[in-house]
């Protein structure tokens, strides 16, 4: 695997509150298809900017071309079941800088992951395609 390659993504949805258990269901079913289609997800607390303690963020890391398409096509997917789900993600650059998407589910189209697959494509030797 690429050493530091690594997505951030948090999930969210203008229907369910964050602690509700139908919410936690589908959650946890984006994690599991994750795990199942392109490896290793693993929950980190992160400081949070101007507060004590940490934030929980989800992470994928991923070491191929075929692993982002493959995350690519997961968060298409969970996020077409409910128009009302929105998937905010993190990665960094090239240049070492912060990049952020952030999708719903009303409004994807093929470009919506444009950017995210044609830069950790890239960064994981293949095209991102």
């Amino acid at each position: 695997m690429t050493a530091g390659l690594e997505l951030a993504f948090e999930p969210g949805s203008d229907t369910f509150a964050l602690h509700d258990q139908p919410w936690r269901d589908q959650v946890a079913d984006l994690h599991a298809t994750l795990r199942e289609e392109v490896g290793a997800v693993v929950r980190r607390g992160v400081p949070a900017p101007g507060q004590k303690g940490a934030v929980d963020t989800t992470v994928l890391a991923l070491g191929s071309s075929g692993a982002v398409t493959a995350a690519v096509a997961c968060f298409r997917a969970w996020l077409n079941r409910d128009k009302t789900r929105t998937l905010t993600v993190a990665w960094t650059d090239d240049s070492g800088a912060e990049q952020r998407l952030r999708v719903t589910g009303d409004n994807i189209d093929q470009a919506s992951f444009q950017a995210l697959t044609e830069a950790l494509g890239s960064r994981c030797g293949g095209d991102g395609r």
